[in-house]
């Protein structure tokens, strides 16, 4: 993609998210839900010290929620941003602009992975559980965002208008992290969550916390979640072509 194209998609962006205090809230909920955890967290177990029950072995559980939720925050923005930029029209000008429609979808799935590694790079240790070191986190954080252009492809497909994609938001969500269930079920029943591709980052998080071998669920995560995301932009292609 040319420097100047991306640019104006980034400035485009940028005016957009200005001009809605929602989206610029969503933006911001890694930091601000990464904090929360930690105080929330903090709270329960100081409220629970002295008892019999003990909150430390589910913290690798509570930060697979987050894992799962940072990049799903960029996702939806992004979405959001599709489904304006549906309604407006501007998707339709884009096929007899010089800029190619196969370089814009690369600047919509590149830029929530991007961005969603990023702010799950930054949030994550912001909670105070579960700590694992930078580059495993790095390479996780990678894999997990796969779902943020994933999940905003598919708000931007299967919602007919912003209004509804808060509703189909809340029901993506809810698929987001549903593979959180599967930390509670045992080897091999768990790998049946992996039909869910948010199951194996997450899996691969709680394997690194364990101080195990995490890899092959890394490198299952990637390969299924770039599959989804491939998936992803067909069928957005395909809504588009039908108008």
């Amino acid at each position: 993609m040319r420097i100047a194209a991306l640019r104006t998609l980034v400035a485009a962006d940028a005016r957009v998210l200005w001009r809605d205090p929602l989206l610029i809230w969503m933006t911001a909920m890694p930091i601000a839900m990464a904090l929360l955890i930690r105080v929330v967290v903090r709270g329960v177990e100081g409220m629970l010290a002295g008892s019999a029950f003990d909150l430390e072995p589910y913290h690798p559980v509570i930060m697979g929620g987050y894992l799962m939720s940072a990049p799903g925050m960029i996702g939806f923005v992004i979405g959001f941003l599709l489904l304006d930029e549906r309604d407006a029209g501007t998707l339709k000008a884009l096929r007899v602009t010089p800029l190619p429609m196969r370089d814009y979808l690369a600047y919509r799935v590149t830029g929530p992975l991007v961005a969603g590694t990023v702010a799950t790079v930054i949030g994550y240790p912001l909670a105070g559980l579960s700590p694992i070191d930078l580059a495993t986190l790095a390479a996780i954080a990678l894999v997990a965002s796969l779902a943020a252009p994933l999940l905003a492809l598919v708000l931007a497909t299967a919602a007919p208008n912003k209004v509804a994609g808060f509703a189909v938001m809340k029901v993506l969500n809810s698929l987001n992290l549903l593979p959180i269930a599967a930390f509670f079920i045992p080897e091999p029943l768990q790998y049946a969550a992996g039909i869910v591709p948010t199951y194996w980052p997450m899996r691969a998080l709680w394997s690194a916390a364990a101080h195990q071998s995490y890899a092959g669920h890394l490198a299952v995560g990637a390969v299924v979640g770039m599959a989804a995301v491939l998936v992803a932009v067909r069928l957005f292609n395909r809504r588009l072509a039908a108008g």
